[in-house]
């Protein structure tokens, strides 16, 4: 759309033609909830010194735009996963330099936080500095919603954390 701005088109699963969302950045990223009437995702712009960021916004047919939202984390949303479809686990970088989001390579030896983030609330904890160092990527979370998972993308080693 513009310099900071574009547009998000959603196509359904028999080639219907939804309406469009506006997202304040570029570099759309984005993970539906469980139930699939939200989704997270993250962009980046001049305002945010051009890292990524997650934001929030209703997605169903009807809903496409609404009520969206920036989730207040500078971070990728394919470093989300969701628990229910009230809250996400995400990794966050320790810190991001200026530009981030135009190569997230940039960021493999910056090591990650662990956030819970209540969705209806916006409620953001902080739950773990996993030891080591680590720099996250594939985050999942057991059936029994007791451990997280991942990745480092560093060594390719999984590891577990317990909630």
């Amino acid at each position: 759309k513009d310099l900071n701005r574009s547009e998000g088109y959603f196509i359904g699963l028999n080639n219907e033609n939804f309406k469009y969302m506006l997202v304040e950045g570029k570099d759309f990223r984005g993970q539906w909830s469980p139930t699939g009437d939200k989704m997270v995702y993250s962009v980046y712009n001049s305002a945010n010194d051009f890292k990524p960021q997650l934001w929030i916004s209703d997605a169903t047919a009807n809903t496409i735009g609404n009520n969206r939202r920036s989730l207040g984390l500078d971070t990728w949303a394919d470093k989300c996963t969701f628990s229910s479809n009230s809250k996400i686990y995400c990794a966050v970088p320790s810190s991001l330099p200026v530009g981030a989001g135009l190569n997230d390579q940039i960021a493999n030896n910056i090591p990650d936080q662990i956030y819970e983030i209540n969705l209806e609330t916006g409620a953001k904890t902080l739950l773990a500095n996993p030891d080591g160092r680590h720099t996250i990527s594939n985050l999942i979370i057991n059936e029994g919603l007791n451990y997280l998972m991942f990745t480092d993308i560093n060594n390719n080693k999984i590891y577990k954390i317990n909630l």
